[in-house]
C-alpha cells in the first residue's frame, strides 16, 4: 500500500513540476536560437493541460472524500462538538469538488 501511495505522490509531483522545468528549458533554447524551442513550447502547453486535468480530478475526488468524511463524523462521533466540526467539513468538501468540476469545464472549453 505504501508503494502505491509513493507512486501516486511522485506522479503528482512530476505533473506539477514538469511543465515549469520544460518552460525554463524553452526559454533557454529560445535564447540560444535552437529550432527545437517551438516544439518544446507546444509540449509545455500539453503538459499544462495535463496538469490542470489532474488537478481537477484530484480536487473532485478529494472534495468528495472530505464531504463523505464529514458526513461519517457527523453521524458517528459521540461529543456534539466533534459532530459539529465534522459537519463543517461537508460544505468545504463539496466546494472543493465544485471547484474541480469548474476547472475541468474550463479545460474542456480550451480544447474546443
Amino acid at each position: 500500500m505504501h508503494t502505491l501511495i509513493g507512486i501516486a505522490a511522485y506522479l503528482l509531483i512530476g505533473i506539477a513540476v514538469a511543465p515549469l522545468l520544460l518552460l525554463g528549458l524553452y526559454v533557454l533554447a529560445d535564447r540560444l536560437g535552437l529550432k527545437v524551442a517551438d516544439r518544446m513550447l507546444s509540449l509545455t502547453a500539453r503538459l499544462l493541460q495535463w496538469q490542470w486535468l489532474s488537478g481537477g480530478v484530484v480536487n473532485i475526488v478529494g472534495g468528495l472524500f472530505i464531504a463523505a468524511l464529514g458526513v461519517w463524523g457527523a453521524l458517528s462521533l459521540a461529543p456534539p462538538l466533534h459532530r459539529l466540526a465534522s459537519a463543517l467539513l461537508v460544505p468545504f468538501g463539496l466546494w472543493r469538488a465544485f471547484r474541480g468540476v469548474a476547472v475541468l469545464k474550463a479545460l474542456s472549453r480550451i480544447d474546443e
